[in-house]
Order: C-alpha cells, then structure tokens, then sequence
C-alpha cells in the first residue's frame, strides 16, 4: 500500500484514573497527535471512533462537539481488541477510495466491569471464566509441543516490565524477576498474575493522510503505512470445503491461524517478508499469547520463539525488538486505545523518538499486531521514509 502515511500520533498515558472521563483522555490524545502533525481540526475530513468496554452510546460523536462541529462523517468501530488496527484499515481504505485526505483515528476505554459480564462473580474469583482458561490452554500446548516451561512464560513478563519501567506511558513501571512471577499467584496453569496484562483506562490518536495532502500540508517526518489488513477467522462449510482450510486454531493445528492469514496479507501488500521486520508490537495479552503471535507473523519459526527470547533476540538491544513499549503487559489493556498505542509505540521508534526505551540500532520497518476476540487479527507495517520519498 504505497500513498498514505501517518502524519502524527498522540496518547494518553494508560492507567486507573477514576476521576479523568474518557472524554478528558481522548481530547488529549487528540491534541497531542494534532500538535504533532502540525495540523488543526478544521483539515480533518472523517473521524473514526473506537470504544470496546465503555458503555456509553454516542461518545464519540459528543466528543467531537467539544473540537467543533465541521460536518465530517463520524463513526464509532468496535472490533473487540483488534479495533484500533480495524479504524486503521478502514482509514486507508477511505483515503484509497478518494472520499477523503485526511482522517482522525482515536479510540478509549474505562476499565470498570471490563468483560465482567463473560462469567460469574466466582469464576471470576478463582481464574475459572473463559478468558483465562482459553489462554491457559493455547499456553499448555506450546509448552507439550515445544518445550518450554513456566520460567520461559515468566522472561516474557520480565522483558516487559524492563521495557515498561522506561515508558511513561506505561500502568506498569517497575522492573520484576522470573522469581517475581513465579511467586506471584497462579491464574490459570501454566499462567501466574503478572502473566497477565490487565484492564485499565486510556486514549489513542493517529492522523492519517495521502502523502500527496503530507506534502502540500507540510508534514515535517511523515511515516508510510506500507499496508494494514483486517483478517476474521475462516469457516468454510465443511460440505463445501475440506477441514483443514480452517483457521480458527490458534498454535497451528488443522488450517492456518487468523494472525497468520492477516500478517502473510500484509507482506505481500507492503512488499517485504518477516526477515525484513525491524522492530515489533504484537498482542501479549498473556505471556503465552505473545511467543505464539511471533511464530504465527512468521518472525521465526514454530517452536522457536522462547529459545530466542532466552537468548535476548527480543531485547530492545536484541536483533529483532519485541513490544518496546512494556505490551500491553505493562502498559495495561483499554480495548479501543490498545491498538493505536503500538501505533504511536512504533511511530516513535521509527523516528527516533522513543526516550529510553529507543531500539540501539537503526530500523526502517515495522509492524503492529492484534488480536480480537472470536479470531479478528489486524496487522500494519509502517515504514521510515527515505529522504527523497518525502519530497
């Protein structure tokens, strides 16, 4: 996908705030990813909205009241944990289709109730709903098919906190042993407590546009999306289709993954392979769930990822950086933001911005991974543009 880049991002940092309405964090994201592009409301020419938890209906429409009321198509998505990679796709599609230029795309949470409603109160008590015993799951059979253990799941949490303790963005910000994990209480085995990301409040932004309105608006350091696919899980009828076209297995049983459907799509569009990924974000909900999401990106191969997160390739100063920002380990889970945060995340890292947390070495490009529940998968590669592509 050549012709639409990002031209700025802006966050709230992720966090409990009982006292801050989602309306106050979204604003600040948006005047900050505003500030950022260089641009005003007034150049927007559609808004995107995404809210996963927060029950209020309407929000985003009301919200753009308080920027003020220009007349532009507003529109609240709702994608589960992969919503802020469905507004992104559906961002460049409209700018593809030339119904527009320039276009918002802002997503928030509250975490009060967060997915309460999936199980009872005692299920909820004692790990038992089905959110934790389905990554409990995936996490056992990597462990039986590949060999690793419950210390592998508890460097994941490590790499995170590392990360995390240097993101002021971040819930999270305290480094942590595998011992730390260890002894931490057990949720669902193989999975302990601080495996785990958890629900918090937040707010996201991103200004997407054609690199024809970056030029004539003057973006100063725009960055390519080189492409962004949104992917839902395969059902064919199996009178139709034989068993193994299905995707729905999540550690490579019969059919092939939904992450893997999506991240192969967004290969070929930008044109490059997973040996070319420089830097990544990718859904870590759990421990587990992130070496999985690695091998099914194709970044290394079945049953290799937590030999390489043994041997530091993962590290910000490894060869192949993984969640820089702390995931959503670290920096806590608001469904509508979580997937514009890894867009900001690497935005930052590509342009050098990053603080602390900066990758050592140069990268040019980068990918951002989600997962919704019922098998929705969103992958984008953003690109650092050349000297003369910007021109």
């Amino acid at each position: 996908m050549s012709g639409i880049v990002i031209a700025g991002v802006g966050m709230h940092p992720f966090g409990r705030y009982p006292d801050k309405t989602p309306e106050k964090m979204s604003l600040h994201a948006i005047q900050a990813a505003l500030e950022d592009s260089g641009l005003s409301y007034p150049d927007i020419e559609l808004v995107l909205c995404g809210k996963v938890v927060y029950k209020k209906e309407g929000e985003g429409i009301d919200l753009m009241m308080k920027l003020g009321m220009t007349g532009v198509p507003i529109y609240q998505i709702n994608a589960m944990c992969a919503t802020g990679g469905a507004m992104l796709k559906l961002a460049a599609d409209a700018i593809t289709s030339g119904s527009c230029e320039v276009v918002l795309v802002y997503g928030f949470d509250k975490h009060q109730g967060m997915f309460q409603d999936l199980g009872e109160q005692w299920q909820n008590e004692l790990g038992m709903k089905a959110s934790p015993i389905a990554f409990a799951t995936v996490a056992q059979r990597y462990m039986h098919e590949h060999g690793a253990t419950e210390e592998d799941f508890a460097r994941v949490a490590v790499k995170a906190h590392r990360n995390g303790a240097r993101n002021p963005n971040a819930l999270f910000r305290n480094e942590i042993t595998v011992e730390d994990v260890l002894n931490s209480p057990m949720v669902a085995y193989p999975l302990h407590l601080y495996n785990f990301c958890t629900p918090d409040d937040g707010a996201a932004a991103a200004i997407v546009c054609s690199e024809r309105a970056a030029q004539k608006l003057g973006i100063r350091e725009p960055i390519r999306i080189a492409s962004t696919v949104m992917q839902t899980a395969s059902y064919p009828p199996p009178v139709l289709e034989p068993a193994n076209q299905y995707s729905v297995d999540l550690t490579g049983g019969p059919g092939t993954p939904v992450v893997t459907l999506a991240a192969e799509k967004a290969y070929q569009a930008a044109g490059i392979g997973p040996q070319d990924i420089d830097i990544c974000e990718v859904q870590d909900t759990d421990s587990g769930h992130e070496l999985v999401h690695i091998e099914q990106l194709g970044l290394c191969e079945k049953g290799e990822a937590y030999r390489l997160l043994r041997q530091g390739v993962f590290d910000i100063d490894g060869r192949l950086p993984v969640n820089p920002s702390g995931g959503i380990q670290c920096k806590g889970e608001p469904p509508g933001a979580s997937g514009l945060g890894q867009i900001c995340e690497i935005v930052w890292q590509l342009r050098g911005e990053a603080g602390s947390r900066q990758v050592s070495r140069d990268v040019r490009n980068g990918l951002c991974q989600v997962f919704g529940w019922n098998h929705v998968a969103a992958v984008t590669i953003l690109q650092k543009m050349k000297g003369d592509d910007s021109q």
